[in-house]
């Protein structure tokens, strides 16, 4: 496709029921990553195999496909794209010079190795986070693998491209999603979109960096004096209202601080009950 077609390509980004823009993060990126094309290009320096991690710009949802497309590859190196998604936002995010196994020891993070022969230029791969929580990746040569993940569908998670071994540059191509009959879709960032977190993922990395500072044990109340009443605000970062409901009755967390209360340390804040599980809800 010429520049000129390229710039005429129409926004679907504002029509009804469409998905936002995504574009790659432009803040959070390993060492040899240059970004390029308003963000919707991203490419490894040659000189390493690593330290090519990039993270999607917005959160995604459940069953949202994101689409890419391998631009260049070298032949020196060995291995390929690595692709999964991630629960902690790329600003929170200890970047590594690589995703499997630096990151992907925690629960919180998850990514498949692409294979290397379906990861030359002009192949055209899409993944996803399934309702079930398992990875799936699909390549235009009609190839599926699925493989079954620690992550929880119902958090956000932020998709994750490892740039590794093999490949050098990737550029996103958008996102879509099926819905009952029809598929919404994403356009990548176009250059005439800026892009902007909302202000729920804004909310959300704000929440999860609090949590990250604090030490969650030393937050846990008497527990003479709180089977009476509901919480009305989150007892560990004093800030959010107390929005879920934990497996042991209690309601004494937002979400974001639920989610990692669970993944960390599995009790609760106030009774130090073993947690099976939480529930958001409208307070």
């Amino acid at each position: 496709m010429t520049d000129k077609k390229k710039d005429n390509v129409k926004c679907v980004c504002h029509t009804p029921w469409s998905l936002k823009a995504i574009s790659f993060h432009s803040d959070v990126k390993g060492r040899l990553i240059t970004l390029s094309d308003g963000g919707r290009r991203v490419s490894r320096d040659e000189s390493s195999f690593c330290h090519g991690l990039t993270f999607s710009g917005r959160p995604v949802k459940t069953e949202e496909k994101v689409r890419l497309r391998v631009e260049r590859w070298d032949g020196v190196w060995h291995g390929a794209l690595r692709l999964g998604f991630a629960h902690v936002s790329p600003e929170h995010t200890t970047l590594s010079p690589v995703a499997i196994p630096d990151l992907t020891n925690s629960p919180l993070y998850a990514a498949e190795i692409v294979p290397e022969h379906i990861c030359r230029p002009g192949t055209e791969i899409e993944f996803w986070l399934q309702r079930n929580g398992s990875l799936r990746i699909r390549s235009s040569e009609g190839r599926t693998h699925t493989q079954p993940t620690t992550l929880n569908p119902k958090w956000p998670v932020w998709a994750m491209i490892d740039v590794y071994g093999q490949t050098t540059a990737v550029t996103m191509l958008g996102s879509k999603m099926k819905r009952w009959i029809f598929t919404s879709r994403s356009c990548p960032a176009l250059k005439h979109i800026k892009h902007t977190e909302n202000k729920e993922t804004q909310k959300i990395q704000q929440q999860m960096s609090t949590l990250e500072q604090r030490n969650l044990r030393n937050h846990h109340l008497d527990n003479t004096d709180h089977k009476a009443q509901d919480c009305e605000e989150c007892v560990v970062c004093y800030s959010n209202a107390a929005n879920s409901r934990l497996s042991c009755g209690h309601k004494c967390l937002c979400t974001p601080c639920a989610m990692r209360v669970h993944m960390k340390f599995g009790t609760c804040p106030l009774c130090r009950q073993p947690l099976g599980s939480f529930h958001p809800y409208d307070c």
